[in-house]
């Protein structure tokens, strides 16, 4: 069996057509439809970095030394020793393939937060390379190919990843493969998005349900001067762009006769809060920043349509699994592969979704009183019914507080309930997690 795994930044679970009818995605939906759809994803840490590093690794959050965005004045990124699921693959005799946005690596100086990774042990075995580290011109992007050379195009980036997707399936179609393209849209800036998509919009306002303000300095607040409506139309024409492109490599794997010798994971590393509690982007708990898309297609799967709930690292462990390899044991995730095959299973009780300090001034705050950073932050445990949240702050001295919401009463996370019992029991699932995880969080 071969793999293709296809994830967008920053893509929250409900900008699909499945979900919402307003949003144009035909591709996805038919896809949703055939194989099995996750409506319970999540985000591991909603930030670029981190989920991703989680989603190589198949570790926690706090395990993988990528606990914020890998940035110029932070000590951050993938290590090269560290065990990916990429390693993995090209072990097992894949040929292996990276495209698209990676942002793994300690920017160097190029500018921004971007960043080249050589040829080596930083590519964590990917055989094919086409990528950059994280550059949001989306109309006018530029990477780095396998034997390290530059180049810049004046193409829209998903449309000529995909490009580039076909033709390495061209050329590895006669012997195993596993893909990872990494499409940056529908991260902002939103209006970097080709007009033909965004037509299809015209009009088209969201209705917000999470309407409450969110709690003192966390998330983005909207940027002034910024005219959410339009940039939720921009965001959906995106989003419906990735969509046609996907639809180019399921319409390639079927002309080719390996859709059923392929599985297709379609996913993203976290949301984006557009407008709702008063946010934009990510880096808070609510169901916009944390809940992601997940579909699993191809390979012969029988549909079903799932609740069971999943982070970044059990997509590891799980494509581990449909793929018949071992799960290593350093790597913390679930393996859902045979419930993905329609075997019986039993998933997670609850699952914890968290974010770190991730300024380097505040890191310096926490050690300067003796304290380790990466015991602060929030943490979220999230079940079928409940979500808790725990946030012991950003920076030193802020207050600590609890949310604890009703999802089933109150989708939209507006109310923070007052049940003692409720609380109690999901206090208990965070010590659990803590404890499995090795976080320090709850001592």
């Amino acid at each position: 069996m071969n793999l293709i795994y296809l994830f967008a930044d920053q893509w929250r679970r409900d900008a699909m057509g499945i979900y919402d009818p307003n949003v144009i995605t035909p591709n996805l939906d038919h896809l949703a439809q055939e194989g099995v759809l996750f409506d319970r994803a999540y985000s591991s840490c909603p930030l670029c970095s981190p989920n991703r590093a989680c989603l190589l690794t198949g570790k926690a959050p706090g395990a993988t030394n990528v606990f914020t965005n890998c940035k110029p004045d932070v000590d951050c990124h993938l290590k090269e020793d560290t065990l990916c699921v990429s390693d993995i693959l090209k072990r097992e005799g894949y040929s292996t393939g990276y495209i698209g946005k990676w942002h793994l690596d300690r920017p160097d100086g190029r500018g921004g937060w971007d960043a080249y990774t050589p040829p080596g042990r930083k590519r964590h075995g990917f055989d094919f390379w086409y990528s950059y580290g994280t550059f949001n011109d989306h109309m006018h992007p530029h990477y780095w190919d396998t034997e390290g050379n530059y180049t810049e195009i004046d193409q829209w980036s998903p449309e000529h990843e995909t490009d580039t997707a076909i033709s390495f399936l061209e050329r590895n179609k006669d012997k195993p493969f596993a893909l990872f393209v990494s499409f940056n849209p529908p991260h902002s800036p939103y209006d970097a998005v080709p007009k033909k998509y965004e037509d299809m919009y015209a009009g088209l306002e969201r209705k917000i349900t999470a309407w409450s303000k969110a709690p003192e300095n966390v998330g983005d607040p909207i940027p002034d001067g910024l005219d959410v409506a339009v940039a939720t139309r921009q965001y959906y024409a995106a989003v419906t762009g990735i969509d046609e492109n996907i639809g180019r490599i399921t319409k390639w794997l079927k002309e080719n006769g390996l859709y059923e010798d392929t599985y297709i994971m379609i996913s993203a590393d976290h949301g984006d809060m557009m407008g709702d509690h008063q946010l934009m982007a990510k880096h808070i708990w609510y169901e916009g920043s944390i809940g992601i898309p997940l579909i699993v297609s191809g390979g012969g799967l029988k549909h079903q349509r799932t609740r069971e709930l999943v982070s970044a690292e059990d997509q590891t462990a799980t494509i581990l699994g449909l793929l018949g390899i071992d799960v290593p044991e350093c790597m913390d995730g679930m393996d859902f592969s045979p419930f993905v095959r329609g075997e019986k299973f039993t998933g997670h009780k609850s699952i914890m979704t968290m974010a770190f300090p991730y300024t380097q001034k505040g890191i310096d705050e926490y050690a300067a009183h003796g304290l380790n950073f990466m015991d602060y932050g929030w943490r979220c445990i999230v079940t079928e019914r409940y979500k808790m949240v725990v946030n012991r702050g950003q920076q030193y001295g802020m207050e600590s507080y609890a949310c604890l919401y009703d999802m089933q009463q109150d989708p939209g996370e507006n109310v923070s309930i007052d049940d003692p019992e409720i609380m109690r029991r999901m206090k208990e699932e965070l010590r659990y997690w803590c404890e499995r995880n090795g976080d320090h969080f709850v001592c």
